[in-house]
């Protein structure tokens, strides 16, 4: 009955994350800033998947407040917007195209991920 049970959450983790795929979203990678992190919840943190469809990143409410930043190939920011708790949407000029990493960025930790615009 364990293994089964695995089987069908690990089937259904599986389908999710080809759902999100199929869906052209890019995946966001947590990452706490600066040398040490103090303890918390020992399971990892999920990804964050957003969307981002011409010029327009969605995205599930986010829970605090955050700065997106754009990063172009030598790693300078080449746009930078506060993001509000509660957005589900972000759009960005569309002067910007190109390969960019993109982070959303608190004073402690941040998501990031690459998109291409």
């Amino acid at each position: 009955m364990k293994k089964f049970l695995i089987c069908i959450s690990m089937l259904f983790c599986l389908s999710s994350y080809l759902y999100a795929e199929c869906q052209s979203s890019a995946p966001l990678t947590y990452k706490p800033k600066g040398g040490t992190h103090s303890g918390g919840a020992k399971s990892p943190v999920l990804p964050w998947y957003v969307d981002v469809t011409d010029n327009v990143i969605t995205m599930s409410a986010t829970p605090c407040d955050y700065t997106l930043n754009l990063y172009d190939m030598d790693s300078e920011v080449v746009y930078s917007v506060f993001v509000p708790a509660g957005t589900t949407q972000v759009v960005l000029p569309t002067t910007l195209s190109g390969s960019f990493e993109l982070r959303f960025e608190t004073d402690t930790y941040y998501y990031y991920g690459y998109i291409e615009i």
